[in-house]
């Protein structure tokens, strides 16, 4: 889950949007949609380069620090105490 939307939904979100958007502007032009020599294609896939980078950078620089200890979901006093890190 975490490299689905880490990775693949940042670099597909642009190709997607674009897709839809010149699907409906040739649609409304009454033309076929474009090729990729003739679009777009590339900055929305560039885009979407970009924007997978720029999720693991900022992913990687504001996670939690790598030093804590995992205290494990226990029960104290018939209360559940969630999991947490130390």
């Amino acid at each position: 889950m975490r490299i689905l939307l880490q990775v693949v939904l940042p670099l597909a979100a642009p190709i997607i949007i674009y897709s839809i958007w010149s699907y409906w502007e040739a649609k409304r032009q009454g033309k076929g949609m474009p090729s990729w020599e003739e679009g777009n294609w590339f900055w929305a896939a560039l885009i979407g380069v970009f924007l997978s980078v720029a999720t693991l950078i900022y992913v990687a620089t504001t996670g939690a620090s790598t030093n804590t200890e995992y205290r494990s979901p226990r029960l104290e006093n018939g209360q559940i105490i969630p999991g947490q890190h130390n």
